[in-house]
């Protein structure tokens, strides 16, 4: 028996505390129409696992109607994670297409009636219009670059600035995300300086988060970078040192 949720459930549920061996729930996120005639989906998951769970594709995770692997998350994390499945559809796409996933027992799966004009994609709509529909692969999930930034500031044109002192670790909170793809890859981050008057020093420059120490005062750039092994993002951050 198949647990049929509608994305407003999945997306609007109660927070609640994470435990383990419950229930994974996909969500469809919705749709846009594309200049073409083609359709961009969406969809991520909601787990309240206290853990990272595994499930492979196969009958436990899959697409309907075939093929039931469609390059899928098979990781999933604790929390709500949106936009984890991006796809591209062609022009005949009849709005019927499910995802299943079963685990602690319970199956459960997407509404088949997406292209209701209430599933319309609003937030996010406008990166996700950015996707070259007409050249990538379709009826698949897309690996698309990581994700990076500074929680606490809006970057401009890939940058961000603020301000520290020299006697003071300067606290960077930075964090990285990816829709899991290629499978079997590593999502590797990275810190760096670019160019400043003297030299910073990471505390943890593998990490998202870490803290800098700068010699001297003056203006520096710093990058955090993320790769997944086939695209990577980067992030600059300018930092005014006195």
């Amino acid at each position: 028996m198949v647990l049929v949720l509608s994305s407003w459930f999945v997306l609007r549920s109660p927070t609640v505390s994470a435990q383990s061996n419950q229930p994974i729930y996909p969500a469809y996120a919705g749709y846009m129409k594309n200049p073409d005639g083609s359709y961009t989906l969406a969809f991520g998951y909601f787990s309240h696992n206290a853990e990272v769970i595994t499930i492979p594709p196969g009958t436990g995770n899959s697409f309907a109607p075939d093929p039931l692997d469609r390059q899928q998350p098979t990781v999933f994390k604790p929390g709500h994670w949106r936009f984890q499945c991006v796809m591209v559809v062609g022009p005949e796409f009849d709005g019927k297409l499910r995802l299943d996933l079963t685990y602690a027992g319970v199956t459960t799966g997407t509404s088949e009636r997406m292209l209701q004009s209430n599933w319309k994609l609003i937030e996010g709509a406008a990166k996700l219009s950015r996707i070259d529909y007409a050249k990538v692969k379709r009826d698949v999930c897309l690996n698309r670059a990581p994700r990076v930034r500074l929680l606490g500031k809006t970057a401009r044109n890939g940058e961000v600035s603020i301000d520290a002192k020299t006697s003071e670790e300067l606290h960077l909170f930075g964090s990285a995300a990816d829709e899991g793809l290629p499978r079997g890859g590593n999502l590797v981050v990275g810190w760096k300086m670019l160019k400043g008057p003297g030299s910073v020093t990471f505390s943890a420059p593998a990490q998202p988060r870490t803290k800098a120490t700068f010699t001297v005062p003056g203006r520096y750039e710093l990058e955090l970078s993320a790769t997944d092994s086939e695209l990577a993002t980067a992030l600059r951050v300018v930092v005014t040192v006195t």
